[in-house]
């Protein structure tokens, strides 16, 4: 998977007609390397470091509301459950959500103040490429709500109805179409984007990124063997989809295109929960080729928009340095 003309350090390629040298552009898990800071060998070990500490400093004030909310001072309403896993309460999906939401500011300020490379972590051109990002969403929103609406009608719950149409409902909704993408961005900031770049720093081969953050994904989720199954197999294609298209916007909207939908399928049962356990061994024939078709789709669609071969990723513009004397 590696693409031995863009992971290595930038150095000079040659001298350009105008007299400036045109730095050898990067793939994303390298670009720690684009400046001589970056590149030392303890400042991923800094990134990670400020990352963990900014996470703590943001969800504090986030548990100290959760503490004051369990008195019952906002009332029954935001009281959150231990579980943190009711769909149709308020609290727990602004709890639950948003100590996973927070993740996104903690790796982007680590990233910036102690990698000194800010940007990076969104996409090799150092920003959130909204343009891509929007237009894998309009392929990806409609086939995830088609395949999870029909699994959930195959084996519907006994208590199946319409939503009742108030406002506790749409502060729901609200709340999903809000927190949802974000909690998903987060997991890509920390489980894809981090490792891709912190062993990128040391290792030329994505692969290290790409794996080695799988198992710990995997144990974040309480899922029985066949889930787990399910979830390694996603964090697989996400972090290969993160390589290849430059950045983490395929990862995140494809991430929140499954979940968004489950989020909303939730109204549709009183007795809904996210709690996470056994899984039927049968749903595999359906999660594991939306997930694999999904992924073979973005990556020959990334390939085409960025003019690059299929084991070839996308890679940052080269850069100029300093006029040649």
């Amino acid at each position: 998977m590696t693409n031995t003309s863009t992971d290595h350090a930038p150095t000079p390629a040659g001298p350009s007609p105008s007299g400036s040298l045109v730095l050898r552009p990067l793939a994303y898990h390298r670009l720690l390397l684009s400046s001589a800071q970056g590149a030392r060998w303890w400042r991923p070990l800094a990134v990670v470091g400020a990352t963990v500490g900014l996470y703590f400093a943001f969800v504090l004030p986030l548990l100290i509301v959760t503490v004051v909310a369990m008195e019952g001072t906002f009332g029954d309403r935001w009281i959150p459950t231990p579980e943190l896993s009711d769909p149709s309460k308020p609290a727990d999906m602004v709890v639950g959500l948003g100590m996973i939401a927070l993740m996104v500011p903690a790796a982007a300020l680590g990233m910036r103040w102690a990698g000194r490379a800010p940007g990076i972590l969104h996409s090799v051109r150092r920003r959130v490429r909204w343009e891509l990002l929007l237009r894998a969403g309009v392929v990806l929103l409609p086939l995830y709500a088609l395949v999870n609406t029909a699994q959930f009608l195959v084996a519907p719950p006994a208590d199946l109805a319409w939503p009742t149409v108030n406002a506790h409902t749409l502060l729901l909704y609200v709340l999903f179409v809000l927190l949802v993408p974000l909690q998903c961005a987060g997991e890509e900031y920390v489980f894809r984007g981090l490792p891709l770049q912190v062993f990128g720093t040391w290792l030329r081969s994505p692969l290290w990124g790409i794996l080695i953050p799988v198992p710990f994904f995997v144990l974040a989720h309480g899922y029985d063997w066949v889930g787990q199954i399910d979830i390694a197999v996603f964090a697989v294609c996400m972090g290969a989809l993160t390589w290849k298209s430059g950045g983490l916007e395929c990862a995140i909207v494809l991430h929140t295109a499954n979940n968004l939908t489950l989020f909303l399928l939730t109204t549709f049962s009183a007795s809904s929960t996210l709690e996470q356990g056994a899984v039927d061994p049968m749903l595999l024939l359906i999660s594991l080729p939306v997930t694999l078709g999904s992924t073979a789709w973005i990556w020959w669609w990334v390939s085409r928009r960025y003019g690059v071969r299929a084991l070839e990723p996308v890679v940052e513009v080269a850069r100029r340095g300093a006029a040649c004397a």
